[in-house]
């Protein structure tokens, strides 16, 4: 006889990981943006197109949290509707992590360490995603 395991997705676990991986991710990316501003790797005069304004503390936040909301939301969505959300969101994380990279070259004028840290901050996020929903939002289902 064979044995199926599917992951299932505890959703009051979900409601708790979200803020949390949110909360971490942010808080390591807002060290990270003072490390690069204090050094200069981060310059305070390079306007990002987007914002007509240089890069500031809140949208480096609210850019951490936000894909993490997004993926706990549809994390939930499929846990109802698949067999296997987990992976699902996992493959969905991997790709747009590296689709993000190409964002910080998209700025004008962007120097080589800006990218750096800006592509850290991506790591960060998707690093926190994943491992609040691998290690602490799963569980297995023996069929």
């Amino acid at each position: 006889m064979t044995t199926l395991t599917i992951t299932s997705i505890s959703t009051r676990k979900l409601l708790t990981l979200v803020p949390l991986a949110g909360l971490i991710a942010a808080t390591i990316n807002a060290v990270l943006f003072y490390i690069g501003t204090a050094t200069g790797a981060i310059p305070a005069n390079l306007i990002i197109p987007n914002a007509g304004q240089p890069l500031f503390i809140v949208p480096v936040i609210a850019a951490s949290f936000m894909p993490i909301i997004a993926a706990g939301l549809l994390l939930a969505l499929l846990n109802r509707f698949t067999k296997q959300p987990l992976r699902i969101v996992n493959i969905i994380a991997v790709v747009f992590l590296m689709l993000s990279f190409a964002g910080p070259f998209s700025i004008p004028g962007v120097p080589v360490s800006m990218i750096a840290f800006l592509e850290l901050m991506h790591i960060v996020v998707a690093v926190a995603v994943l491992t609040a929903f691998n290690r602490f939002a799963s569980r297995p289902v023996n069929l």
